[in-house]
């Protein structure tokens, strides 16, 4: 249920729980997130232009390495965070403000421990060639503090169903940062130094935008506690290291194997690829109640009838997206980024599969089962590294666009068998 950005402020497109309404309101709240979820994936790859023409594909490799920690701990940072503020309030018995300032205060207290973490990462697991980059990677991991609290704070407007809420507040921090590049690409030159400081500034408006209007949110009573919170977003955090490890990898393994203008190439084709997961990625945040609903569960038939349905719309999505990329990248980045186009092609069936996989694994967390998916995901990183290592020599950095796709494939066949046979055991006690 994650619709992802790369770099993005607004990487929101999160792995959590929300509560759906019914019928025509469902509908109707489908359509508009959908709409909203391409928007902002439009957004991204706005500003995933924008980075590649105002950088060039070395300078798109230096941003690359400096946001990557950042990348890889927002989610895992959060310890699980957002799914438990998701389901206190989807269950509707905390009054919503002073849950809103508990997922503040969440918030700032993840932020400030995943800062410090992307600090060390950033000082001890950079290559030698790229550690003169690491003051800037320090700079962005400031933007920590702020995306967390925007993604924890809009799992309140997720959990009680406040779609419209919801969707503003993630457009605009999907906004802030390609606004804040358009910007001063237009008063005069960009460099990376001015991008990675226009990428903490628009953390802080994504921030601003869920924080305006809550009254009293850092003096007023909050609950629950940041303590009880943690210790029962647990399970969840341990789910999250697994997937964003795993999601994440071919990011690290670019990092380390490869030189500065093939990571910019590599990074600057993830976004592209990237409308790829929204149908399924956002029929993942329905997903997860029709999971989580007591009352009534999936039966075989429906699973079959929505994996079959998604799995032929990736299929045609990805044979159109692969068919005009080419020509795409070359008019829209220029000439110097022809060399991407290959990894775009590989990593587009990647991303078609992990949309449907998010979705599979929201079903499974709302069963309240968030650690089933956590061994799928570590075999699935090995085979990565496996893959990677045997065509690293031969291949390059293509190699590792493969790998990620081996890795897809490993996840969705383990899921879909998780899935089937939580559906068979339900069916069962019926």
């Amino acid at each position: 249920m994650r619709d992802r950005a790369p770099e993005s402020v607004a990487d929101s497109q999160g792995d959590s729980p929300v509560a759906a309404p019914s019928g025509r309101r469902s509908a109707k709240s489908f359509i508009q997130t959908v709409a909203f979820a391409f928007a902002i994936v439009g957004l991204q790859m706005g500003q995933g232009i924008l980075l590649a023409r105002l950088l060039g594909p070395e300078g798109r490799g230096q941003y690359a390495t400096a946001v990557l920690y950042v990348q890889i701990l927002l989610y895992v940072g959060l310890f699980g965070g957002l799914e438990v503020i998701c389901r206190y309030a989807a269950d509707g018995g905390i009054e919503k403000t002073r849950l809103r300032r508990a997922a503040l205060r969440l918030g700032i207290t993840t932020g400030l421990v995943s800062t410090l973490l992307v600090i060390v990462c950033d000082t001890l697991a950079l290559p030698e060639e790229k550690r003169f980059l690491m003051p800037l990677g320090w700079l962005c991991a400031c933007s920590m503090i702020g995306q967390q609290v925007m993604l924890i704070m809009t799992a309140v407007d997720r959990g009680s169903g406040s779609y419209t809420a919801y969707n503003i507040r993630r457009f605009v921090a999907a906004a802030a940062f390609p606004v804040l590049l358009l910007a001063a690409a237009a008063s005069g030159s960009v460099s990376l130094v001015t991008a990675c400081w226009l990428f903490v500034v628009a953390s802080l408006i994504s921030m601003a935008a869920c924080v305006i209007g809550v009254p009293r949110p850092f003096r007023g009573v909050s609950e629950p506690p940041v303590g009880p919170l943690l210790r029962e977003s647990r399970p969840y955090g341990v789910s999250m290291f697994a997937t964003d490890l795993f999601e994440r990898l071919d990011l690290l393994l670019v990092l380390w194997l490869t030189p500065l203008v093939t990571q910019g190439y590599y990074a600057a084709m993830v976004p592209v690829v990237y409308p790829l997961t929204v149908i399924p990625n956002t029929l993942g945040i329905f997903l997860f109640n029709a999971g989580a609903n007591a009352d009534r569960h999936l039966t075989r038939h429906e699973f079959r009838r929505i994996l079959s349905g998604a799995m032929a719309i990736q299929a045609a999505s990805c044979v159109v997206f692969v068919l005009a990329i080419g020509p795409l990248v070359r008019f829209v980045y220029g000439d110097e980024f022809g060399p991407a186009v290959i990894f775009a092609i590989w990593l587009a069936p990647a991303s078609a599969l992990k949309g449907v996989l998010q979705g599979l694994d929201s079903y499974v967390k709302g069963r309240g089962r968030p650690l089933a998916s956590v061994r799928c995901r570590l075999v699935a990183a090995i085979a990565m590294l496996m893959v990677t290592a045997v065509g690293i020599g031969p291949l390059g950095a293509i190699a590792i666009a493969i790998a990620a796709l081996v890795g897809q494939v490993i996840c969705l066949i383990w899921l879909t068998w998780i899935v089937l046979v939580d559906i068979r055991q339900t069916d069962s006690l019926r």
